[in-house]
């Protein structure tokens, strides 16, 4: 007789029963084949059977039911087609065949893109390069030098952020697969830091080259609302083996309240954008080399513009207190 696996899932414990003989009783009774240990479920809930080589699943439970793919079932028998599933009133259950593929083994010592990220030697040197990035910020803000205690003050809220997100990514393999991956938990989180760093550093330099703020703008939105995501989305793919498009939306829900700081900030920039006196963003990244598409104008011109449009609000001013003059 053919062999079939029933696998159940209750509170992402997954649970796999052999059934080589039918029929199969379910529910929560000591009496029967398989004992499910769940309050909403039937003493006496279900039962497997198989005619002329078709399964087949009879609902007995008059409480909570069972549905199958989805459809709520009566007393009748109705058919199964492997692999089938179905649900006893929250309890997730499956009947699969013996030579159902499995999903792909988690190697730790890979080769690949991702094994990048789950070496550790490459994940504490990603940590380090962040923290570094932390430091050498603090350092070029400061106006004044200060002590080195001082510096290391100002990065440790930072590294700490940096530990909690990763503590947040590793509990999603812990939630699904009962594991912790500490190693590319490390690597990706401080990606996420690093990454949108880099950006800006790009972003900046294609402001001044196109003497254009739009540019590093795109970038830096770029980072912020889709590397990050997508950079978590590998994370789950890659440790949970899930598919892209429940790993993106998995990944859209972890990042949902660092994307509502990014767009406060993004409506802030928008609001002080439309400001009387806008500082172009990369008439603060001067390069010494002058990299730039459009030439840089000598200072007797510049001085020849502002005179030009100086002269022009004159003008204008002059005019209209004329007019304010002669209506008095």
């Amino acid at each position: 007789m053919e062999k079939v696996i029933l696998e159940t899932i209750q509170r992402g414990v997954h649970s796999y029963h052999k059934i080589e003989s039918f029929p199969v009783t379910m529910g929560r009774a000591f009496d029967n084949d398989i004992i499910l240990q769940d309050v909403t479920i039937s003493p006496h809930h279900l039962i497997i059977d198989k005619e002329d080589g078709n399964y087949l699943i009879k609902n007995l439970s008059t409480e909570n039911g069972t549905t199958l793919e989805g459809k709520k079932l009566g007393s009748e028998p109705a058919m199964l087609d492997i692999p089938a599933h179905f649900k006893l009133n929250n309890l997730k259950a499956r009947l699969l065949s013996t030579d159902m593929p499995v999903e792909d083994t988690y190697v730790q010592n890979c080769s690949g893109l991702f094994c990048f990220f789950s070496s550790p030697i490459w994940a504490a040197l990603l940590f380090l390069a962040t923290v570094a990035i932390f430091f050498i910020e603090r350092f070029l803000d400061t106006p004044v030098a200060k002590e080195p205690l001082f510096y290391i003050s100002n990065v440790l809220p930072s590294v700490w952020t940096l530990l909690g997100i990763t503590v947040v990514i590793s509990g999603i393999t812990r939630i699904s697969t009962h594991r912790w991956e500490i190693i590319p938990a490390i690597s990706i989180a401080s990606m996420v830091f690093l990454v949108p760093q880099l950006f800006e550093y790009l972003g900046h330099f294609a402001s001044y080259l196109f003497t254009a703020d739009s540019f590093g703008s795109w970038l830096q939105n770029i980072a912020s609302f889709m590397i990050i995501p997508l950079l978590l989305a590998l994370f789950i793919v890659k440790t949970i083996h899930t598919k892209w498009l429940p790993a993106l939306g998995v990944a859209a829900l972890v990042y949902s309240p660092f994307l509502a700081y990014q767009v406060i900030n993004l409506v802030d920039d928008l609001n002080l954008k439309s400001g009387f006196s806008e500082i172009p963003g990369y008439s603060q990244t001067l390069l010494p080399s002058d990299i730039r598409l459009n030439t840089t104008i000598s200072l007797d011109d510049y001085i020849k513009d502002a005179d030009k449009e100086t002269s022009s609000i004159i003008e204008d001013m002059l005019i209209e207190a004329k007019k304010k003059e002669a209506k008095s």
